[in-house]
Formats: structure tokens, sequence, C-alpha cells
């Protein structure tokens, strides 16, 4: 190479920057995650361990990233419950207390397959009231992986299987 075509070249390159990485980013698209703990005026905003009102009901729930098989399992009551809360004549307040409390126990005892029983609410002087406030609290614990019906054995409708995140 001679001088001329080093002048070329630079003019030629005249208002070109150099790059700082030649690196692409296809991620810069996408909305950030979202956190769960939100700050609001200074401090953070602790998860709430109450149910939403505005969640639709739904009869069960399976985390997206769990296997078919796992989930076919837990529905028809393979994988036995290590252990049972009983929530017949608690009151909503009541049951949202112990709810927390008994969870909260399985997961320190490293159990992943409990049953809680709520119910059906044929006693009930309108709808079922503990069945859809248990199964929105479940559906708001990052904790629960999943949840479903019981077999009639084990209380069909009036109780739900739920699944626990491992340690």
């Amino acid at each position: 190479m001679n001088d001329d075509d080093d002048s070329d070249f630079a003019g030629m390159m005249h208002g070109v920057r150099r790059l700082q990485s030649d690196r692409i980013n296809v991620y810069q698209h996408r909305a950030p995650k979202k956190f769960r703990a939100r700050e609001r005026d200074g401090q953070v905003e602790k998860r709430s361990r109450q149910p939403s009102t505005s969640m639709p009901l739904r009869d069960s729930h399976f985390n997206s990233g769990m296997q078919k098989k796992l989930q076919r399992r837990i529905r028809q009551g393979l994988i036995r419950p290590q252990a049972s809360l009983d929530l017949h004549g608690y009151r909503q307040h009541e049951a949202l207390q112990i709810l927390p409390r008994f969870i909260d126990d399985a997961l320190q005892r490293g159990m992943r397959m409990v049953i809680i029983i709520h119910g059906q609410g044929y006693r009930s002087q309108s709808d079922a009231v503990l069945k859809p406030l248990v199964q929105r609290w479940l559906a708001s614990q990052p904790e629960v992986l999943a949840w479903c019906p019981a077999q009639p054995r084990d209380g069909a409708a009036g109780a739900s299987y739920v699944y626990l995140r491992g340690s």
C-alpha cells in the first residue's frame, strides 16, 4: 500500500465513527422485567399476602414451566400429600392468617405436596366463600407452583392439591 491509497481511504472514511463494540443487543426492544417489590416514596413495598379480588377465579393452575407428566400426576393424585390443612368452620380472616403459616411451615419442612380442605360451600348463605378465597390466595403466591381440585378420595372439589416450590 502506498500513501495515495491511505489518503484515499481516509477521505472515504471522513465522518465515520469507530464502534465501541461490535456486538448487537437483540433484547433492546423488550420491555424491562417487572420486579415484585416496588419502590414507593423511598420505601420498598413488600409482597402482599392478601388475595386480589380482581383476579379471575380458575379451577386450577400449573406453572408454565412445569412438565406435562408432572401436571398429570398431580391432577390424578399420584403424588400423595405430605400435610393437610382443614379450613372447615373458619371465617375468611382466620383462613387468611392460617394459610401463610401452613405454607411457610410446609416449605421449611421441605414438603412439596400438601392438601388444603376448604369445602364446597354447601352450608354457606350464598356461594362458596373459602374455596374462591383459597384459590385466589394460592394464585398470588410465587412459592406455589401448582394447585388443582383433589381426587374424590381426598375431598374432590372441596379440597385442593397444592404443589410447592422446592428449596
